[in-house]
């Protein structure tokens, strides 16, 4: 498995400013690919600090900042816009539309996103579709429902569940998990908002791509659930009673859910603050449910919701891609015409918010552990509901415009101010909020004691006060342009579809009744915009803005948290009181009759549909799938001795380079620094430029750099793969630029280590908590952090055809370097501290992997060091050794520099048309012959680990999260491609069935790591402990009794082949083929894994249990768990578990 850390200079993607153009946040999870995609419908983490309601109005923190002086914006200049003419797409003629039952409302072409946009009508129900047609053969359907509940039962997000468990059509227990098991979708989920619910699809393959429009369009219409009480019981609640004389549970797939959410500190604060702010419509109450009212909705209530809400009335219907658009209405027809017309579009309307006469205060607890010292564990929020009305897109670009200025890089004003206040650890909670029908504004910190919870607010305030009073320098104002316009250009979302990017775009507007088409067009608002602050000057723009919206808006709600070592047990008391209260109301032939539905549940729960009944969910054959894999083009040479990997494809005349370095001769001792080493390569100063004077240069001169290290097994060696990325980008015509400022960092890093010594206090940026990703390159899933939690690889974008000033004189900067404040070094520390308990808490699944791969192999170990627990445990040292050991912690990291700089063992990557790549070579050349020869030291041997264990780390929490691995080589195991389809089976049925299904937990997955034969089992937001654990032991058994038809072997071929044939843009297709090369898996190689997938058969079933017996009986478990089910287990088995307290 393939582990990157990564740091860089950062722009929240997932900001409200960059939603306007980029709606959904860019997932380090890749919309739940790989195994990660069993933990159906979890919202993956976005970048840390920045707010975002997300499903379920879920806010996500980020840490953003900066500081600003008044300037003007002397050096924008409003270019022209050249006029093409629009593509030819196929075309719906208003007769076709008429003869199909739909009017055509309107129609345009969005030169934004190269589209021809429609929006029809149905005329009997008034469901209205837009069908946007282009060459994205990456095709999208969307569904969305406007779903306002009243209550915090959850109902939205217990029916967003259950629809997908069965329906008229589909009449088995779960569709969605057939296709998950035998579909190419490039994405499959749904989500729920504060107001209202998803249920998007995606594929390249057209026949895939129908079917699974098919099944949720019956899906969403005609679900079983409204007439089956045990979907609602599996999937929202039930009471669970295994013998009348134990005593009664809660279960239930949401419950769990919310109960892990309702855990984490930064998500309760986020709920309060929602509900605070908008007290009196519809997100003044919960939609995702909170624990504590969620067992009090009744099916009735439950049936009833879908009823009124669930109606093509009250639905939108998006459409997007290469596909006929003809076939789309179609397809439609044939649903929306066996419906009336119904008021539910009506009824459905979101109240507007009328804005507080004065502001308001409210302090809650939240739950916390008892080390440390909690006086100085507070939270502090301040949060303002911006307007009653609508805001029109120009002002609404521009509020966007301004969050960003303020808060979105390191170097912003509002986030730089108050993370060098030492009045608290992090940023929470913090950014404009604009995907609800009225916008938001929030910022806070964590880690605040109480005597500094004043100071924070009043900080807040008067910064806000300055800002607009002086202004933001021109720097700034200009490389947050650029920002926006390198992005819009590059157009470039992941593993994300671009059509379910733009549908949440339209729908933001679309859903309020409001224009669909007006958040897709921003070029003109973004000219008009720059025209203004040209002709005005930023001040003229922004400061306005703070003063209307921010500092005179008395609609201002202060959240204050504090941590409460109580809380959790005594909501836990609560709890059991209640189910006591319950139990003892019952008679005993109530109790038979509980544990004889527990029992019938259960039993539901674990039969497999036959094979006859899962016919009926529509399928693609082995005879639709290539038989080769996608090749990526890839021209091997070198220049001055150095390997260059060149990939030509088309890129939209942006260029992506990396630059891998070797890390073999770093010392062990020196790992842990790694991430402090990236982070001070992105925001050091140097004599003439501050630290946020290169923050503001990199946005003006290239579209992103990032620098991380990379670690992974290779099979068959004993040594892991280990090295140090440098990751850039830009216009072609700026490459030079690119080079030049990657080797501004290292010479940055140079003289800064170097001139520490003379220089004191230094100041240092610790920012990263050094969370994983990984990628199984032989078989091709690109699994974004399933098991660590989340990349932090957002980048300062910028566009760099303004004018700029020469940068080949850079190095005439580096002579000296200005060091000061060794105080905020410790305060960055304080902040990664704070990031990873947030992890321990929300990704303990994450924490629980790294910590067994950590016990099972070399690679693991290292990740571990840079991102798990160890990590943890290593900044809490450090934190103290800054004031003891400063001039050594330097002396370490300039020692890193000269381990890992040089060009012995340096790799160069880029992905760029041929013109470009041919164009760039000279710049290649240039930054290579800067570079060392050689690096410091000898090479190293890496051979640690963590001894092999059984551990339960413990923190404040409600649910659990559970691994189990151990090593399938060790048994003489030969991989084959038939294994990717076993895990993949393993996942999608047994675990599914026993560990979430039945069991209750919110997810339940397995991995097999093929370069370290490393297999896991994870667990996600679990009731149970022992249970799960044993259910993973019985695996080997699953296997050997399992009788599967050709149909299902079948499924899971075409799954898996899916997996392997996940979507990429160009610079993903560079970047693997890049990883592939450091891997040594060649074409030849993913040809026989490929022809072995294909081949599968259920012999292959068989013999790859004797493999996976080896977890069971010599593997280890790691478990984050509460120390009152920790204690429960070591008392169940005798002393199973080791106890590490970690929070």
């Amino acid at each position: 498995m393939l582990r990157t850390v990564s740091c860089s200079a950062s722009l929240s993607s997932a900001s409200p400013f960059f939603r306007f153009f980029r709606h959904f946040p860019r997932s380090s999870t890749a919309a739940l690919r790989g195994p990660a995609r069993n933990l159906r419908r979890i919202s993956s983490p976005s970048a840390a600090g920045r707010r975002v309601l997300l499903r379920r109005g879920l806010r996500v923190s980020s840490a953003a900042a900066g500081r600003g002086v008044n300037g003007q914006f002397s050096r924008l200049s409003v270019r022209a816009v050249a006029t093409q003419p629009a593509p030819s797409y196929p075309d719906v003629s208003q007769d076709e539309a008429e003869k199909l039952g739909f009017e055509k409302v309107s129609e345009e072409f969005i030169s934004e996103c190269k589209s021809k946009a429609t929006l029809f009508k149905h005329k009997k129900t008034g469901c209205e579709v837009m069908s946007v047609s282009n060459e994205d053969e990456n095709k999208v359907f969307g569904i969305v429902l406007r779903t306002p509940p009243k209550d915090s039962t959850g109902i939205p997000h217990i029916l967003e569940h259950s629809v997908l468990c069965g329906s008229r059509k589909y009449p088995v227990k779960e569709p969605f998990v057939e296709l998950l098991k035998g579909s190419l979708h490039t994405f499959l989920n749904a989500f729920t908002y504060p107001d209202r619910t998803c249920y998007p699809v995606a594929s390249t393959n057209t026949k895939d791509f129908y079917n699974l429009v098919d099944v949720y369009l019956d899906a969403v219409f005609f679900p079983k659930c409204v007439e089956d009480v045990h979907t609602f019981q599996q999937e929202g609640w039930h009471y669970e009673l295994n013998d009348p004389s134990e005593d009664i549970s809660y279960k239930g797939v949401v419950f769990n859910e919310m109960k892990g959410v309702y855990s984490q500190p930064d998500n309760i604060l986020g709920r309060i603050a929602q509900q605070a702010i908008s007290p009196d419509n519809t997100y003044g109450v919960d939609s995702g449910g909170d624990p504590k009212d969620i067992p009090k909705l009744t099916f009735e209530e439950f049936q009833e919701f879908h009823r009124k809400y669930y109606h093509p009335s009250n639905a939108r219907i998006w459409f997007y891609g290469d596909d006929d658009p003809v076939h789309r209405l179609r397809v439609l027809s044939e649903y929306l015409d066996m419906f009336e017309a119904s008021p539910s579009r009506d009824t459905s309307k979101i109240e507007t918010q009328k804005l507080f006469s004065e502001p308001i205060r409210i302090v809650e607890k939240y739950p916390a552990g008892r080390d440390g010292d909690l006086k100085k564990k507070n939270m502090v929020c301040v949060n303002w509901l911006l307007s009653e009305k609508p805001l029109d897109l120009q002002t609404q670009l521009a509020l966007g415009f301004l969050d960003h200025l303020m808060l979105g890089t390191p170097a912003s004003p509002l986030r730089k101010i108050l993370l060098e206040s030492g009045l608290g650890e992090a940023l929470v909670s913090s950014g404009m909020s604009d995907e609800l029908l009225q916008p938001q504004f929030s910022v806070g910190m964590k880690g605040v004691s109480q005597d500094n919870v004043q100071k924070v607010e009043e900080l807040i305030m008067n910064t806000l006060k300055k800002l607009a009073e002086e202004g933001f320098d021109s720097d700034a104002v200009e490389a947050s342009m650029n920002t926006i316009e390198f992005s819009l250009r590059e157009n470039n979302t992941g593993s994300f579809p671009r059509g379910l990017s733009l549908m949440l775009q339209s729908i933001a507007k679309w859903i309020y009744d409001m224009d669909p088409f007006e958040p897709l067009k921003y070029t003109e608002p973004l000219k008009a915009l720059k025209a203004r602050i040209a002709e005005e000057g930023s001040k003229a723009v922004f400061s306005p803005l703070i003063e209307q919206f921010i500092l005179n808006n008395s609609h201002r709600v202060t959240i204050e948290m504090q941590p409460d070592p109580e809380k959790a047990s005594q909501e836990e008391a609560e709890e059991k009181s209640i189910l006591e209260k319950v139990k003892a109301g019952m008679t005993e032939e109530d109790l038979a009759e509980l544990a004889r539905a527990t029992e019938e549940l259960r039993l539901k729960q674990e039969t497999p549909d036959p094979p006859e009944a899962l016919r009926c969910v529509p399928s693609l054959n082995l005879s639709d799938i290539p038989k080769e894999p996608t090749y990526v083009p890839t021209e091997v040479g070198d220049i001055n001795g150095v390997k260059v990997l060149r990939h030509d494809l088309f890129t939209n005349d942006i260029v992506y380079a990396e630059v891998v370095f070797d890390m073999g001769s770093l010392k062990h001792e020196l790992l842990p620094l790694v991430p402090l080493f990236c982070q001070s390569l992105m925001e050091m100063g140097t004599k003439d430029l501050s630290f946020v004077q290169l923050n503001q240069l990199i946005g003006r001169k290239t579209g992103g750099i990032s620098v991380y290290p990379l670690t992974s097994s290779v099979r068959g060696k004993a040594e892991p793969c280990s090295k140090f990325v440098v990751r850039g980008k830009s216009m072609a015509g700026r490459a030079e630029d690119l080079f030049n400022l990657i080797d501004l960092a290292f010479l940055c890093l140079q003289k800064i280590y170097f001139s520490f010594m003379l220089y004191s206090p230094v100041r240092l940026c610790l920012l990263l908590d050094a969370p994983n990703v990984f990628f199984c390159l032989d078989c091709e899933y690109n699994h974004s952090d399933w098991k660590t939690g989340f990349v932090c690889r957002d980048i300062i974008q910028c566009n760099p055809d303004t004018e700029t000033d020469s940068i080949n004189r850079m190095n005439c900067l580096l002579q000296e370097v200005q060091f000061t404040d060794q105080q905020r070094f410790k305060q960055f520390v304080s902040q990664s501290i704070a990031r990873m308990e947030n992890r321990l808490r929300g990704s303990g699944h994450g924490i629980a992997a790294a910590r067994m791969d950590a016990m099972l192999n070399v690679a693991g170990w290292m990740s571990e060091q840079m991102g798990g627990l160890s990590y943890l445990e290593f900044l809490h040292t450090l934190a103290k050794k800054v004031d003891e050991d400063w001039e050594g912690i330097s002396s370490s990291l300039e020692e890193i520099r000269r381990s890992l700089l040089a060009r012995n063992g340096c790799i160069v990557n880029m992905t760029a048309d041929g013109k470009s790549l041919t164009n760039i070579e000279k710049s290649v050349e240039k930054f290579l012959n800067f570079l060392p020869e050689t690096p410091s030291g000898g090479l190293v041997t890496w051979d640690g680990r963590l001894p092999l264990r059984n551990e339960a780390i413990v923190i404040p929490t409600q649910v659990n999260y559970v691994g189990k691995a151990g090593n399938i080589y060790s048994t003489g195991y030969e991989l084959d491609g038939s294994a990717y389809v076993i895990s993949k089976h393993i996942s999608n049925t047994w675990l599914w069935d026993r560990v979430r299904v039945s069991g209750g937990a919110y997810g339940g997955f397995c991995d097999f790591d093929s370069h370290s034969g490393v297999f896991s089992f994870l667990s996600y937001r679990d009731p149970n402990l022992l249970k799960t654990l044993d259910i993973y032991d019985g695996t080997g058994d699953f296997l050997r009794g399992l009788d599967v038809d050709q149909e299902t072997l079948t499924k899971a071929i075409i799954g898996t082949i899916g997996d392997v044939d996940s979507y990429q843009l160009p610079d993903a297709k560079g970047y693997s083929s890049l990883m592939r090369h450091l891997l040594g898996v060649t074409d030849e190689e993913r040809q026989r894994k490929r022809e072995e997938i294909l081949t599968t058969s259920l012999k292959d079933f068989k013999e790859f249990a004797e493999a996976i017996d080896v977890v069971r009986e010599k593997g280890v478990a790691v478990a984050v768990a509460s120390a009152e089910d920790i204690d429960a287990a070591n008392q169940a088995r005798s002393n199973f578990f080791e106890v590490k307290k970690a929070l």
